[in-house]
């Protein structure tokens, strides 16, 4: 597997980087963006490709890259949803319903609906259902639900999680802002009173598919994260090479300079990890959702001690309200905190490296019987 971006993805994060320079706030003002600024970027992002179409749709990689650069930025935009779904139902176009397969071709916005009320990211623990086409039910945290188009909600449908396709103004569907950390991210509370489908996935397909949304959802958070510690952590180390005490900058002290070393391989590790996961994904390895949640159980943590360390850079200003170094945080522990967490991740490791032990114990004691 090459891990080296090609030409042709150097520059699309460089042509990427550029339009959010011409198109968005600056990230320490990136807050004060109202409907009117998000909705002209997207349209710009639209414009310049990021949903694909014509044989040109984007990898897992590509849409890393361009993840990262909206993390740098603090951008806000309906991106993980988005591009997140069409990445999922892109090898199944042939077998999916047309309501689902016309998501390919068109440049909806689209939500994910699978966090509940005091639930999990798994989907075997959704409560919400689906019955002769109807979905009931409750989603947390659902991002942008009140400007997308579509909402692509995580359900039972008999007894197994299914995928269900919702308008968002479809009669029975209610929405209310929930409060987030990060305030700039337009987070909802969606009820489904008895909603109408548009199209509904089942079976093996949606299971599938389903496994595939959170893989590459998680990876999408994950590099969106280590854009924004990339960030905060850039603008420390400019501010070491900068700022002076006793005559000297604060970062020839050599304690300063092995926390940045730290936090430079900290940084580089995420990305690499990431950037990985991202490459198995796209290539279909064996095992390529397991390295997913080792990457976003890995950046869950990293990205949020890279953020950390360089607050102690910056020292007792970084803590006061008109420093931006608390917005990069923000964003940083909001996308920490979907599709999984690192202990979430982590404990769905565990199980899977216990059942593949039990299993590899078990036959071999039936390979030792059947020798006797």
């Amino acid at each position: 597997m090459d891990l080296e971006l090609s030409d042709e993805q150097v520059w699309l994060e460089e042509s990427i980087n550029t339009l959010l320079e011409r198109r968005w706030l600056a990230a320490e003002s990136a807050w004060q963006a109202g409907e009117a600024e998000r909705a002209r970027l997207w349209e710009s992002l639209v414009e310049f490709g990021l949903l694909g179409g014509a044989g040109n749709d984007l990898g897992a990689i590509e849409l890393c890259l361009v993840a990262r650069a909206v993390g740098g930025h603090l951008a806000v935009v309906p991106l993980i949803g988005s591009v997140a779904v069409r990445y999922a139902l892109a090898p199944f176009a042939a077998e999916l319903p047309d309501d689902f397969r016309a998501l390919q071709t068109s440049d909806a916005r689209l939500a994910i609906g699978l966090l509940e009320p005091g639930g999990g990211w798994s989907p075997s623990g959704v409560r919400a259902t689906v019955k002769d086409s109807r979905l009931t039910g409750t989603k947390a945290a659902v991002e942008h639900a009140a400007v997308v188009d579509y909402l692509v909600v995580v359900a039972l449908v008999g007894a197994e999680p299914g995928l269900a396709l919702v308008r968002r103004d479809s009669p029975g569907v209610e929405w209310g802002d929930q409060p987030a950390l990060d305030g700039a991210v337009p987070l909802s509370r969606v009820t489904f009173g008895d909603a109408n489908t548009d199209a509904v996935l089942s079976g093996q397909l949606a299971q599938t598919i389903i496994d595939r949304l959170i893989s590459v959802g998680g990876l999408l958070a994950a590099a969106e994260a280590v854009g924004a510690s990339a960030n905060i952590f850039s603008q420390a180390q400019s501010y070491a090479t900068e700022r002076r005490q006793f005559g000297r900058t604060i970062g020839s002290n050599q304690a300063l300079r092995h926390l940045m070393a730290d936090l430079h391989v900290r940084q580089a590790s995420s990305w690499s990890t990431t950037l990985y996961a991202a490459a198995a994904l796209d290539e279909g390895i064996p095992g390529a959702r397991l390295t997913g949640s080792v990457a976003k159980a890995y950046v869950s943590r990293s990205a949020r001690e890279v953020a950390h360390g360089s607050i102690q850079v910056f020292g007792g200003i970084a803590f006061t309200e008109e420093h931006p170094a608390h917005r990069f945080l923000r964003r940083i522990i909001l996308r920490e905190q979907q599709f999984g967490d690192a202990a979430h991740h982590e404990r769905e490791l565990g199980r899977t490296l216990a059942a593949t032990a039990n299993a590899s114990a078990s036959a071999s004691g039936i390979n030792e019987r059947v020798a006797a």
